[in-house]
């Protein structure tokens, strides 16, 4: 395994602590109890959804553009490409994985797109033999 695919698992491994730290969404402050203002009171909607959350969004976002990008690749030098991009986006934007709160399922969806860019990449990096596993 080359160099460069232990600083992306690194750096991709940083991000899923950071994002592990965060515990997920804030809980929500409870809702105070509806007075009940007789037949001809309009109807108490529940609590609007969370908004979405802008750093998770724009991590899940760039996550996906780097699982496209090293999917794409179609060689090595490519996938060395796309390997120091993500690299550099995650060191380019550490405020965005700390202020990152996403929800269990998200994290999941986070998880995802590592792996499947870490697999991408992977085609392109020799073994401890000097074999390459692309096509």
């Amino acid at each position: 395994m080359r160099s460069g695919s232990l600083n992306l698992a690194g750096a991709m491994l940083v991000v899923l602590a950071a994002l592990a730290g965060c515990g997920g969404p804030q809980p929500r402050a409870p809702s105070p109890t509806p007075i009940d203002a007789g037949a001809d009171a309009a109807p108490v909607d529940a609590a609007p959804p969370d908004p979405v959350d802008p750093a998770t969004a724009e991590l899940l976002a760039a996550l996906r553009e780097q699982r496209d990008r090293a999917c794409a690749c179609t060689d090595a030098a490519c996938g060395e490409d796309a390997e120091a991009l993500a690299v550099q986006w995650g060191l380019d934007h550490p405020d965005v994985v700390r202020a990152a709160r996403p929800t269990p399922d998200q994290q999941r969806e986070l998880a995802a797109l590592i792996e499947a860019a870490e697999a991408c990449l992977e085609r392109w990096h020799e073994d401890e033999h000097g074999h390459r596993h692309g096509p």
